[in-house]
């Protein structure tokens, strides 16, 4: 009933597809980690019906699946007529799923990938024998009001002090000063080179699918971030922030929490903030008032 293919990243059938499967995206991610990209397409007859970015490495001739942590979701997209009936839709989806799993199981030996939030329904992976652990992020629907919690309240007071002020600029050599200098305080590795993060970000940076968002104290920056997302992305996604710390004392990130949102909410309709799976992260998430989401990892 379904057929199952792989090819190279492109647009074609995709007219304004979303971050994750937007071919500009995949084939940045595919240079800065080394690895091949591709598009695993299901079909029902001549259409398309859902689409699966696949991150490909061959190590002694073996081929896996890796998560690049530079793309943080896959995610598996459908595409169904908007008449459509939903429960039809989440009959078809489970059937989908059950197809791409029993077809990747019959390729990848290893894999690990990591769904995308409105992957809610992974009984099609379990049924197959994948193991599917679940993880967790914090989001903003801009149709709501952000409710911090009371020492958040009391950080936001103290950073209104400053004369702080948001503004999208991108800056990529001082983004990468603060997270290199984030990541030195944790003692932890990119994981990669921070030059080629770089380039990756200048090259998504002109193609319009990321933007930095810059807390200034005057001409000097105390909080930076970046924001991935496209002009037809309902979702936003602000993959990575590094405060200088003396100003996260100050409740700058606090304060570059709350102006963020107000300034993407006309952007897109949800931001996350992608990640809730380590304490302090996620306390702080938490104390923003943000919502909590669930997504899986596929693992073999």
């Amino acid at each position: 009933m379904y057929d199952i293919s792989l090819r190279a990243p492109s647009d074609q059938a995709l007219p304004s597809p979303p971050i994750w499967i937007d071919p500009r995206f995949m084939l940045a991610v595919q240079e800065l980690h080394q690895l091949e990209a591709l598009q695993l397409l299901c079909h029902k007859g001549e259409q398309l019906v859902a689409v699966l970015p696949l991150y490909e490495k061959k190590s002694l001739g073996l081929r896996r699946l890796i998560c690049p942590m530079s793309s943080y979701y896959q995610g598996l997209w459908f595409f169904w007529e908007p008449e459509r009936e939903p429960n039809r839709n989440l009959l078809d989806e489970l059937k989908v799923t059950s197809e791409v799993a029993k077809w990747l199981k019959s390729r990848y030996k290893r894999m690990q990938f990591n769904l995308s939030p409105h992957n809610y329904d992974v009984r099609g992976f379990t049924w197959q024998g994948l193991k599917v652990l679940p993880y967790y992020t914090f989001s903003y629907n801009s149709a709501k009001e952000m409710k911090m919690l009371r020492d958040e309240r009391e950080k936001l007071r103290s950073a209104r002090k400053h004369d702080y002020k948001l503004v999208e600029e991108f800056r990529p050599e001082e983004f990468i000063t603060l997270i290199k200098d984030l990541y030195d305080r944790k003692e932890k590795s990119l994981g990669l080179s921070f030059k080629a993060f770089q380039t990756w970000m200048e090259r998504l940076h002109r193609d319009g699918l990321l933007a930095q968002f810059n807390l200034m104290e005057q001409d000097r920056i105390v909080s930076t971030n970046i924001v991935l997302g496209g002009i037809n992305d309902q979702r936003g996604y602000s993959i990575m922030r590094s405060t200088l710390p003396s100003s996260f004392k100050s409740g700058a990130s606090t304060l570059h929490s709350l102006l963020l949102v107000e300034m993407l909410k006309d952007r897109f309709a949800c931001l996350d903030f992608c990640g809730a799976n380590y304490p302090d992260v996620a306390r702080f998430k938490a104390a923003l008032g943000l919502d909590l989401e669930m997504f899986f990892k596929i693992v073999r």
